[in-house]
């Protein structure tokens, strides 16, 4: 499979997802910043300093316009030129395309003091609709995007996401998902009722706020 992404897939907006981080947070760093569509989120939220990372050259180019500082290549590359602390450190679905996802979190967490906001968003390999795909559908057809892109290296359930993050030296304080579709109020109480467990096998998508251990 060609392993080259369509023009538009480094440009989604996460506001659904930032909108679940909130806060407000002066020095960002955004990992996998792409065009720098999360930009005018990160402004209106109080940030002085957007600094972004991003291995798609022309993706850069166009974050370059709107963040303060961008830097070309993966982020192992850029570990030794981020200067810390940051107030908040995104990594909106970039985890799983790491080979060592592990080794870069704990490189992340000397970028940040006790108040710094961790927060990832991440493909969920037990949702239920990919559960039923791998037993009795098309199984590990890869695809250009989703849970099954074929540029992942690594698969999550919530469970290691946790130990992902707390190995990497954070601790967890809030989870939720992504929600949406024609039967989104029906997810919504489920998840209320459950408190947030539902989301292992209803969430395509896992959100973890999370904070550097002392």
């Amino acid at each position: 499979m060609e392993l080259s992404k369509a023009t538009d897939y480094y440009a989604h907006e996460r506001i659904d997802f930032l909108d679940w981080v909130g806060g407000r947070h002066a020095r960002v760093l955004d990992v996998g910043c792409g065009t720098g569509s999360n930009s005018s989120w990160y402004r209106r939220h109080g940030a002085q300093e957007i600094v972004g990372v991003e291995l798609d050259d022309a993706s850069a180019s166009q974050a370059e316009t709107v963040f303060d500082r961008v830097i070309r290549g993966t982020i192992e590359e850029a570990m030794p030129k981020l200067d810390g602390p940051f107030d908040l450190i995104v990594c909106g679905d970039v985890l799983e395309h790491l080979i060592d996802p592990w080794t870069v979190l704990t490189q992340l967490s000397r970028l940040g003091n006790p108040a710094t906001v961790l927060a990832i968003s991440i493909p969920n390999i037990r949702f239920l609709g990919a559960l039923v795909r791998i037993a009795v559908g098309s199984g590990f057809r890869y695809e250009e995007q989703g849970i099954f892109d074929a540029t992942h290296l690594r698969f999550f359930t919530r469970s290691d996401v946790d130990r992902l993050v707390r190995q990497g030296g954070f601790t967890p304080e809030r989870w939720g998902s992504r929600i949406y579709g024609p039967l989104r109020s029906i997810r919504v109480l489920i998840q209320r009722v459950t408190g947030g467990r539902s989301d292992q096998w209803l969430a395509e998508q896992l959100f973890v706020v999370a904070r550097p251990n002392p």
